[in-house]
């Protein structure tokens, strides 16, 4: 005890020895715990069942207001439930003005009117100590026809389906924040292209096909990327799987930012990338390409090891660490320094 603890998500061992062993009171409406792997709480209200989730926004700083939107209401929507409303914390630093304020709203509006989200409440303040806002953002939705996907509901012999590509948040938040100094070693064209994946970000899409299309898990690859998804899904599930990096979509231009920054694009926060385990697969991609979201089958839920296939050699799928995300940014601020 007494450890420091690193930067980004807390590893899962923790989670579960010290977070998951705490949990208040036992009630019977909490249909969905805490666990790990699992986006949302889902709550048994008697009519309808609620789906809550929170998250926060530490890693970015352009669009800050809009992406903690749609990363929050993500969790709802990986679910197969229908987002309904959010609640705001904001936890703003000193200096930070009232037009700054407004621009922040602005963004928040923009992005709850594009998911038909109400902001139903929250908080704001001022907070001595901090360098730029943190924003935290609950969101609540509520089930169709009474059914919710979770990671849990992974089974041996099902398909691991990933849509969009991997690590797209994460290159959308690099190209934003660290433009002008990624501009000397990438062109404009890849910039733009990286910046572009922050409009694809949502997933509320993505869950209604899953959930429609007979999907027996989901889970949003935030943090950790997509094998930390994959691992979370297994770890949710008590399963194992094995997974085709090859397989795996991803953009030139996250190769190239990746290859620069020198980081796992399979590890880096892709928010807008839905890990679905289904028995159908093929079926599954097609039912996506058909609305126009990219998909792929790229492993298979096991009863037992958890393996990764790269290029001809195996290895193991490991619990996700920090995100490669923050070594980017250290990477790019230290880059940027030396000009």
């Amino acid at each position: 005890m007494n450890n420091t603890l690193n930067t980004g998500k807390i590893p899962p061992r923790l989670l579960q020895e010290l977070v998951f062993t705490r949990q208040g009171a036992h009630r019977k409406e909490v249909v969905v715990k805490p666990a790990i792997g699992e986006d949302a709480a889902v709550v048994d209200v008697g009519s309808e069942m609620l789906v809550v989730s929170t998250d926060p926004i530490t890693g970015a700083a352009e669009r800050a207001g809009w992406l903690a939107v749609k990363v929050a209401v993500n969790d709802i929507g990986a679910c197969g439930a229908e987002p309904v409303c959010i609640l705001v914390t904001l936890l703003l630093p000193e200096g930070f003005t009232d037009t700054d304020l407004s621009c922040l709203m602005e963004d928040i509006h923009k992005a709850c009117a594009e998911e038909n989200v109400a902001v139903a409440g929250g908080h704001s303040e001022v907070t001595p100590g901090l360098s730029k806002p943190i924003i935290s953002v609950t969101a609540i939705g509520k089930t169709r026809n009474g059914r919710v996907l979770s990671a849990s509901g992974a089974r041996p012999g099902d398909d691991i389906v990933v849509t969009k590509w991997a690590g797209m948040e994460g290159t959308a938040i690099l190209a934003k924040d660290f433009r002008e100094v990624l501009s000397r070693h990438l062109s404009p064209e890849t910039l733009d292209s990286a910046s572009q994946l922050m409009d694809k970000v949502s997933v509320t899409l993505d869950g209604q096909i899953a959930l429609a299309n007979g999907a027996t898990g989901c889970h949003d690859a935030t943090e950790g990327g997509v094998l930390g998804a994959i691992y979370e899904i297994c770890e949710a599930s008590g399963t194992g799987a094995v997974v085709e990096t090859d397989r795996i979509p991803i953009l030139e231009s996250t190769r190239a930012i990746a290859s620069l920054t020198k980081i796992d694009p399979l590890r880096l926060v892709s928010s807008g990338c839905l890990i679905v385990t289904t028995p159908r697969g093929a079926e599954l991609c097609q039912a996506y390409r058909e609305h126009g979201i990219n998909a792929e089958v790229v492993g298979k839920i096991t009863l037992g090891e958890r393996q990764i296939l790269e290029s001809g050699r195996t290895h193991e799928l490991r619990a996700p660490e920090a995100d490669e995300l923050w070594r980017a940014r250290r990477f790019l601020e230290e880059l940027s320094a030396k000009s």
